[in-house]
């Protein structure tokens, strides 16, 4: 079933499976970090649980897990809205991500094989083919998978949950860093080699600087504004571009999602 094209918001196509409300949460994680929601856009209950074809308890349920992982904000009186991120925030995720996983990359520059060095490499490079074809949930699937073998070298349950907690917010700024550099697939894959290569010096300290440097040197190097999504009232836009935009945000709203019923990936949150 489908809502009208007048329908304001995203639509989305039935889901069926084991967990409704796991299947919910996937698909509208997705469209999230690919950026088919905007930032600030509101998430109507009746209108999700109509297009899902689940109860509105099952919405309820998703939204929640969404909220957690920081991909929704619950505001009284207007319900929930996919967060708009401060670059306050976007820092303190970095950082926080930056510091977990440099202290596993002490552990991880020591005990990681080649033939894992040489799969991170490869991994790197199915990311900038994602980045080329501008699939973004791919790119932070591959990315996940990337960071979760040198998190994985860190025999600290505790630390690898908390490291866990932030994939999915990480991955919506993840959209934005990726736009921000202009889709650059050759960036991608340098930045992940430039890590692994110096993870592959065995060096604990090398290890741990180049992580944290991977996570916030775009705020070292001074552009503290690479998180923020512009909205498309933003008063720099000229008249040409903002109406450009509004279309832009308007054909998105009405983009129906193809749901495919699947296993959760290795490493996102559920």
């Amino acid at each position: 079933m489908r809502l009208p094209d007048t329908c304001p918001g995203p639509t989305f196509e039935p889901v069926h499976g084991f967990s409704l409300a796991e299947s919910v949460v996937v698909e509208m994680r997705r469209a999230i970090v690919n950026g088919t929601v905007l930032p600030g856009e509101r998430l109507i209950e009746t209108d999700l649980a109509d297009q899902f074809q689940v109860s509105r308890a099952t919405i309820r349920q998703a939204l929640a897990q969404l909220r957690v992982e920081g991909l929704v904000d619950m505001r009284p009186r207007r319900g929930a809205l996919v967060t708009r991120m401060s670059n306050e925030a976007a820092r303190d995720v970095c950082t926080a991500r930056g510091v977990i996983e440099g202290w596993a990359a002490r552990t991880a520059c020591r005990v990681l094989t080649v033939e894992q060095f040489d799969t991170m490499r490869s991994i790197s490079g199915q990311m900038g083919m994602s980045v080329s074809k501008g699939d973004v949930y791919h790119v932070m699937e591959l990315d996940i998978k990337l960071h979760t073998l040198i998190c994985h070298c860190e025999d600290n349950g505790y630390l690898l949950e908390r490291w866990q907690s932030l994939n999915a917010l990480h991955g919506a700024l993840l959209a934005s860093r990726l736009a921000y550099y202009n889709y650059d697939p050759v960036g991608v894959v340098r930045r992940h080699r430039v890590l692994v290569d110096t993870l592959a010096t065995r060096d604990p300290d090398r290890a741990e600087e180049a992580v944290r440097r991977h996570y916030i040197a775009p705020f070292l190097e001074g552009k503290p504004d690479l998180y923020q999504v512009p909205s498309p009232d933003d008063q720099s836009m000229t008249g040409e571009e903002n109406r450009s935009s509004r279309q832009s945000s308007s054909v998105t709203r009405r983009h129906t999602l193809e749901f495919t019923p699947g296993p959760v990936p290795d490493g996102v949150p559920s």
